[in-house]
């Protein structure tokens, strides 16, 4: 089960939640989300990095979680291989249908559950074509990443297209060569405009690491 990563940050009371995630989580992933507004990139985290965002919290409420998760949950399972509010426990003794009924819920959530693995199976293939095609939030335009480096635009173009890491289709759109030293340099995003499909070059950190770099000796 995935959990939104930045809304269990900022729930836990975390001021800058990417950065919490970055630090604490080791399962972080990026997946394409159908949303409202489009397909959107966002950052999911698995049970264990919940947990651990939990132990590193400063709310009260989340460090009065993890003494119940650590002192009464866990110790619970390790001796019966199950948890049950003491509660509950009380309840079910005087009323043992009750255990029915909880078995119940606990397999209709269940069968919820699988319902919507289901669907995110059946979404997935949309996902994987957003990851691999479409803007992620990291990566910037070429305009964008020249003024990012404090590079000139059509100098940074002329460079590209020299140093041979871009060239232009026959539609006049710049795009990067299938070539090794491009790997990770660059994304293609498709697009529809007007009914006509068309692709835009953009640029990933890394590619921003290494054009600031190579424009420095350009100067």
């Amino acid at each position: 089960m995935l959990f939104s990563g930045i809304d269990v940050a900022f729930a836990l009371g975390y001021a800058k939640p990417r950065n919490a995630i970055n630090v604490h989580c080791k399962g972080a992933l990026k997946r394409g989300v159908l949303t409202p507004g489009g397909v959107q990139s966002m950052i999911f985290i698995p049970e264990g990095d919940v947990y651990r965002l939990i132990t590193k919290s400063r709310l009260k409420s989340a460090q009065n979680f993890e003494k119940w998760v650590f002192d009464e949950v866990l110790p619970a399972i390790r001796k019966t291989g199950g948890y049950m509010e003491t509660d509950l426990l009380e309840r079910v003794k005087d009323n043992p249908e009750l255990l029915l009924e909880f078995a119940e819920r606990l397999l209709a959530e269940n069968n919820r559950n699988k319902e919507l693995q289901n669907r995110v199976n059946d979404m997935q293939p949309k996902a994987d074509y957003f990851d691999h095609f479409m803007v992620e939030g990291e990566c910037t335009n070429i305009r964008t990443t020249a003024k990012e480096i404090a590079f000139p635009e059509r100098k940074f173009v002329k460079l590209l297209l020299k140093k041979g890491f871009l060239y232009r289709s026959p539609s006049g759109t710049l795009l990067p060569y299938a070539d090794a030293k491009n790997n990770a340099l660059f994304i293609v995003k498709d697009y529809f405009n007007n009914g006509h499909l068309g692709s835009q070059t953009l640029i990933t950190p890394k590619g921003k690491e290494f054009f600031k770099d190579l424009c420095a000796e350009e100067i």
